[in-house]
């Protein structure tokens, strides 16, 4: 016998409708692929963009040449203060004795620095060296010597021992009356960028100036 094959028209009236897919063609899939990587690189872009700026930034100020008085004088004396950290901004203030030709002053430094900034020495403390430094007039932080540098000391229970007045004095200090109500003038440094440094000792030749 042979083999009957029956096949089904789709020309009647309630014949169903075929879905046909085509493929994608290439200019499609290059356009999607294109969107797709701009999605992805666009904050890597913007990323790079503010690296560059912020660079740019501090070469800027990198050349620039420090803002500021240069103050003429001798240090003497440190507040103490807690240790140096590298966890955030150090500050330290110092007693300086401001030369000119119309004599001498009392005046306040205040130094605020990272760790691998340059900031004042601790060499400095010597009486018998002139240095220079330069630093900008600020009102807001004059205060008196008490003020800056009085200490309440704490036994380990937190009972009250006593006050003091944290101060080290440079070696080769005369004997001389501090102005400890007095409200000091108050310099803060000017930042330089290493290899500069922000005391320089003066020459006889230039300490006159």
């Amino acid at each position: 016998m042979g083999t009957l094959v029956v096949l089904s028209s789709s020309r009647g009236k309630h014949a169903r409708k075929s879905t046909i897919f085509k493929p994608l063609s290439n200019s499609y899939r290059r356009k999607m692929a294109t969107k797709k990587l701009i999605r992805v690189s666009l904050p890597l872009v913007i990323l790079l963009l503010m690296i560059c700026a912020a660079t740019n930034g501090n070469g800027a100020t990198r050349s620039r040449k420090p803002s500021g008085t240069v103050l003429t004088g001798k240090f003497i004396a440190q507040v103490d203060g807690p240790p140096l950290t590298g966890f955030g901004s150090n500050q330290k203030s110092y007693v300086f004795e401001m030369l000119s030709p119309f004599g001498s002053q009392f005046v306040r430094i205040s130094d605020t620095f990272l760790i691998y900034q340059s900031h004042v020495p601790g060499r400095i403390l010597d009486y018998s060296k002139v240095y220079k430094v330069t630093a900008v007039r600020n009102q807001k932080c004059d205060e008196t010597l008490e003020d800056i540098s009085r200490r309440f000391i704490f036994d380990s229970r937190g009972q009250f021992v006593e006050m003091k007045f944290a101060l080290t004095y440079a070696k080769n200090l005369p004997s001389f009356t501090l102005p400890w109500q007095s409200p000091l003038p108050c310099y803060v440094v000017s930042t330089v960028q290493p290899p500069a440094q922000v005391a320089t000792e003066a020459t006889p030749q230039t300490a006159a100036h």
